[in-house]
């Protein structure tokens, strides 16, 4: 067996250092470049956030009516989205419910656990639930066979002055709006 000798064993060592200490400084350098990156980052969103705060300022009344606009046209444009998506589901949801329901009302295999009325039910629910899926389908081909508008241009102090608006209750944002909606129609179903 080979056994190093001492000051073999010593630059082996010395050389694993060497480049342990090198890769260190090298994590070292990219952590210190992200961290001053991320500290400029910073920096630049809070002078526009200043900006935006002297935007509204400055600008008074008007420029606070101009940044509600775009953001009105923000927040619709957003729900009308959010909308198609939800639309989506919801159609896709009534006709996989329709399908359990014909099956609930006409399978052999499961319509022993039905009273006579729930399979009545069932079959009726059913074919609403299709009717409703269709109409759905009818409106999603529309929407999207229509070009949805955009929204108009907003620079970033613009956006910070919009959530400013937002902070101080003259605007809703877009999630807020959109919970609002989900839950007053789950208050409407029950």
């Amino acid at each position: 067996k080979y056994k190093p000798s001492a000051p073999d064993s010593r630059q082996a060592t010395s050389s694993v250092m060497s480049s342990l200490l090198e890769r260190a400084s090298g994590i070292a350098a990219s952590a210190a470049a992200a961290v001053g990156e991320g500290v400029n980052m910073a920096k630049d969103r809070v002078n526009t956030t200043v900006e935006g705060n002297k935007m509204l300022s400055d600008g008074g009344p008007p420029m606070e009516a101009k940044i509600l606009t775009k953001a009105a046209c923000q927040s619709a444009v957003q729900i009308d989205a959010i909308a198609l998506g939800q639309l989506e589901a919801a159609c896709k949801q009534y006709t996989e419910a329709a399908q359990l329901l014909e099956k609930q009302s006409s399978d052999a295999s499961v319509t022993s656990a039905n009273t006579a009325e729930e399979t009545a039910e069932f079959a009726a629910l059913a074919a609403k639930y299709r009717e409703r899926a269709t109409a759905m389908e009818v409106v999603i081909t529309t929407l999207k066979q229509s070009v949805a508008p955009t929204t108009p241009a907003m620079s970033l102090a613009e956006s910070d002055a919009r959530q400013i608006l937002i902070l101080k209750g003259k605007a809703v944002d877009v999630g807020t709006q959109v919970k609002q909606v989900a839950d007053q129609a789950i208050v409407d179903v029950k």
